[in-house]
C-alpha cells in the first residue's frame, strides 16, 4: 500500500488531502528518468521569461477547430498531440495557468502520463475519452468535464476513432467547488453531482511493461 499526498502532511484536517492505493508493484521501482526522445516542444509552462516563442496580445482571438492527424500519416495519441495555446505564470513558480488543445488518432495503450506541474480539467469537444486513472476508470463525453490532479499517473483512451478537446492547467493549488455566496444554496452544482472513477484492477500490468511520461516544467521525461 502507498499514499499519495495532495498536501502537506501537517495541514489542517479540512485542507489535508490523501488516499491510499493498493498497488501490484511499489510505485519506486522505476528505472531512472530521461529526457524524453519526442520532447514536446509544444506544452508550455512557463509564460513569465519573456522568450521570443511568446506573443503578447491585448485583442480578443478565436480559431478554427485543429485539424485531427490522420493514422496514415502518424499515430498521435492524448500527449503527443497536446500543445499549449495560451497562459500565464510559471509552473516552477507555482502560480498562473496554461490553457492546452489536443488532438488524437489513437489510445494511450500501454503508456501512462504524470504531470508534476499542476491540476488537469480536460473537456472533450469531439469524441469521447476513456481514462484511466490510479484511482480507477472514468468515461467523459463531450458536454462533460475531467479533473486530474497533480502527480496522478493516468492514460486516455479514445472510445471513437478521433478524438479533440482542451486543457486548463492550473500551477497552483488544486481545482475546488467554488463557495455559493449570494447566489443562493442551489446556484452551483454541489459535490454529489461530481462522478468518482470506478476503482478497477488491471491485470494486464502484471505482464506488459509501461512507459511513464513524466512532466515537469514543461519539459517531459520518460
Amino acid at each position: 500500500a502507498e499514499q499519495i499526498s495532495g498536501s502537506a502532511f501537517t495541514a489542517p484536517r479540512t485542507s489535508n488531502q490523501r488516499s491510499w492505493l493498493y498497488r501490484m508493484r511499489p510505485s519506486v521501482t522505476h528505472e531512472p528518468f530521461h529526457p524524453i526522445e519526442f520532447a514536446n516542444s509544444k506544452i508550455i509552462s512557463n509564460f513569465s521569461d519573456g522568450g521570443s516563442h511568446l506573443v503578447v496580445t491585448p485583442n480578443q482571438m478565436r480559431w478554427y477547430p485543429f485539424e485531427i492527424p490522420s493514422k496514415a500519416t502518424a499515430k498521435v495519441d492524448f500527449v503527443r498531440g497536446m500543445f499549449t495555446m495560451c497562459g500565464s505564470g510559471s509552473a516552477s513558480n507555482k502560480s498562473g495557468f496554461a490553457v492546452h488543445v489536443y488532438t488524437a488518432n489513437e489510445s494511450m495503450k500501454s503508456t501512462s502520463f504524470a504531470n508534476a506541474d499542476g491540476d488537469f480539467l480536460i473537456v472533450p469537444q469531439a469524441g469521447g475519452l476513456q481514462v484511466r486513472t490510479e484511482f480507477g476508470r472514468m468515461r467523459v463525453l463531450p458536454g462533460e468535464i475531467c479533473v486530474l490532479q497533480r502527480g496522478i499517473r493516468f492514460s486516455v483512451d479514445l472510445l471513437e476513432d478521433i478524438g479533440r478537446g482542451y486543457v486548463l492547467e492550473i500551477f497552483e493549488g488544486h481545482f475546488i467547488l467554488p463557495d455559493l455566496g449570494p447566489i443562493g444554496a442551489n446556484g452551483l452544482a454541489n459535490p454529489q453531482d461530481f462522478k468518482t472513477p470506478t476503482a478497477w484492477f488491471e491485470r494486464e500490468g502484471i505482464r506488459t511493461s509501461y512507459q511513464v511520461i513524466h512532466k515537469m516544467d514543461g519539459a517531459l521525461f520518460s
